[in-house]
């Protein structure tokens, strides 16, 4: 079987040496430049860029680009216990033939996006885009809320409560949804039962009609499944509110039932 040529590029030469050998980036140097003998120890055994970061920063080319004529084909490449997941799938990519600038350029954005901490990434310009006065902005910011709120970021949650507590009754059917898409981000997150006491009050001003019929099957839905005692007293004094329809009286029943079965 033979050894799949490599492309002529300087990241598959083994004079190429990348700036951080396990971060990603497509910056290095060449090892068979004169300048960088003084230096060569320190660098292939320490990694340490100390006395030469002028140098490099004035030497530093792209990985990516096309080979001089001292090109040396990378030898067989060795994994090594500790590599970073990025430096592994470069090292793939090289070994395959399948590198290139696109490539590279995936790599490094999935490689920041894994670095991400969801949990406390900053929320402040999404709170202000809840207040644009184009609906589609304010659509926007709830969606990537919940993503954040399904990551277990606690102040996305807050600002999605927030906002939710400051709307009104619902008394067209965009409004209906707007609070349905909401509360659907804040259900599924470790702080839900912190909307309890929301969703009850919401029950007690909320008019029963065509119109908020779906938003207040979801509150029930919602309190149904918490678990919450509280929660489920309310629900049974909802049962004797004359407000409320049959059906939504049998859709409580159904969740007590559902309840007693499970237990």
């Amino acid at each position: 079987m033979t050894k799949k040529e490599l492309e002529r590029i300087c990241f598959n030469c083994n004079n190429f040496f990348p700036l951080q050998p396990d971060k990603p980036g497509e910056f290095g140097i060449c090892l068979n430049d004169k300048e960088f003998e003084p230096f060569i120890d320190e660098l292939l055994e320490k990694c340490d860029y100390t006395r030469c970061q002028e140098l490099i920063e004035r030497k530093r080319f792209s990985g990516g680009q096309k080979t001089c004529l001292d090109f040396s084909e990378i030898e067989d490449i060795i994994y090594v216990e500790g590599k970073s997941e990025f430096t592994r799938k470069l090292i793939s990519l090289m070994e395959n033939g399948g590198f290139s600038k696109e490539k590279l350029e995936e790599l490094i954005i999935e490689e920041q996006v894994s670095n991400i901490d969801f949990k406390t990434l900053p929320v402040d310009k999404y709170k202000k885009q809840l207040d644009a006065s184009m609906p589609e902005e304010r659509n926007t910011a709830i969606s990537s809320l919940g993503c954040l709120v399904s990551q277990g970021n606690k102040k996305a949650f807050q600002v999605l409560f927030e906002y939710i507590k400051q709307l009104s009754p619902p008394k067209t059917i965009e409004e209906t949804h707007l609070k349905k898409e909401i509360l659907s981000h804040l259900e599924y997150s470790d702080f839900r039962n912190t909307v309890i006491p929301y969703l009850i009050d919401e029950l007690n001003r909320t008019p029963s009609n065509n119109t908020t019929r779906q938003w207040i099957s979801d509150i029930i839905k919602f309190l149904g499944d918490s678990r919450d005692k509280k929660a489920h007293e309310h629900l049974k004094k909802l049962l004797k509110d004359k407000r409320f329809s049959y059906r939504i009286k049998r859709r409580v029943k159904e969740i007590f039932n559902s309840v007693s079965e499970g237990a």
